[in-house]
């Protein structure tokens, strides 16, 4: 195999691709590789875990067709690292040769046959709209838990839901949900997809290759589910398993309503967050006519408080949160001006804009004496 290939364009795809590379001690060592094909004018990269996988093309100068594996993380860096220009891939034998400029690097691969056979995706059987996917995904994954020991609760549910699709997330303290009405046909389905890939989806996101795509493909198989954007697929097994049910932790009503600017919220909750020196401190918000009072209180450090004009209807109370979850969700809102909706200080509260409803963020108040 040998190709060129401008720089910039290589780091692109042997990133992309390597960010599924198995990081863990693995059977095969083949997983902690990138699989690098050459056809024609065509290179193709490939990382995997098994797990997720990662297939990003690019156009390069072809010399010779052929495939070798290499270290996803070296050759991505060792990329980086050359001068702007044309780089040379060579794999010689046991080798693969990485030349640009007066710099060459000989890196040991690992035996093509040991990485893993991945069969080719179905075609996408619906799209979904570039723009409106990447904002829901920013604004449901980071509800999803990372804790492996509650496996169902690492995935964003998404489901078919009236005309359009919806995704939800949560990690039993707070939980995000955001309806795209009217996009995709999933036809009834739902399906769990790891929260790790579509984190991994989301980071395409900036990427100029999908500015210019109005739609990505979805293709749902049996145990797995790929998304393509360009020239990227993300393929990802799904999760096995029932989800919660979400919509009983959905109060039918909210009595009391706090409406006020999002970044002036942003930066007093950031202000008096300084404090806190645990998970376990709350932010206290007393919320009356006029504005909302926010506090903190640590015992070994001191104490903080910061008041923010707002507008308020119902009966006034005070209302405690872990301050991180709390600045998760007002920052997931979209446009300028936030809803806080609120039960009592024992059920769960709502964040959403204030003029758009198609994403909502429940999130557990904490209990303080």
């Amino acid at each position: 195999m040998k190709f060129r290939c401008e720089r910039d364009s290589l780091v692109e795809v042997v990133t992309t691709a390597g960010r599924a590379v198995s990081t863990r001690s693995a059977t095969s060592m083949a997983l902690g590789g990138v699989r690098l094909t050459c056809h024609g004018n065509t290179l193709s990269v490939v990382g995997t875990d098994l797990d997720l996988t990662i297939h990003a093309v690019t156009e390069a100068i072809g010399l010779e067709d052929g495939v070798c594996v290499a270290p996803g993380r070296l050759v991505s860096d060792i990329v980086r690292a050359l001068e702007p220009g044309a780089v040379t891939v060579e794999s010689t034998g046991e080798n693969v040769e990485i030349s640009a400029a007066r710099s060459h690097f000989s890196l040991r691969t690992f035996p093509s046959e040991e990485f893993p056979s991945l069969p080719d995706p179905e075609p996408p059987s619906t799209t979904l709209p570039t723009a409106a996917l990447f904002d829901a995904l920013r604004q449901v994954v980071r509800a999803a838990s990372s804790d492996d020991a509650r496996p169902l609760l690492t995935g964003v549910l998404v489901a078919s839901e009236g005309d359009g699709v919806r995704l939800v997330a949560t990690d039993s303290y707070r939980l995000a949900l955001r309806d795209l009405a009217g996009t995709g046909d999933l036809a009834g389905q739902q399906i769990l997809v790891p929260a790790r890939a579509l984190a991994e989806l989301q980071r395409l996101a900036p990427s100029d290759r999908v500015e210019g795509e109005s739609t990505v493909g979805v293709s749902v198989g049996t145990h797995d589910v790929t998304f393509t954007v360009g020239a990227v697929r993300v393929s990802s097994r799904l999760l096995d398993g029932t989800y919660p049910d979400y919509r009983q932790l959905i109060p039918p009503s909210y009595p009391n309503r706090l409406h006020l600017g999002k970044d002036s919220l942003l930066d007093a909750l950031r202000r008096v967050r300084l404090l806190v020196r645990d998970n376990t401190t709350p932010v206290r918000l007393s919320m009356r006519q006029g504005g909302v009072d926010l506090t903190v209180v640590s015992q070994e450090v001191g104490d903080a408080s910061e008041t923010v004009d707002a507008d308020f209807d119902g009966e006034e109370l005070t209302i405690a949160f872990n301050p991180t979850y709390l600045i998760d969700g007002v920052e997931a809102v979209a446009g300028d001006e936030v809803v806080l909706e609120t039960v009592d200080a024992t059920k769960p509260a709502t964040v959403r804009a204030a003029e758009i409803e198609d994403f909502h963020y429940l999130l557990m108040p904490v209990r303080v004496s």
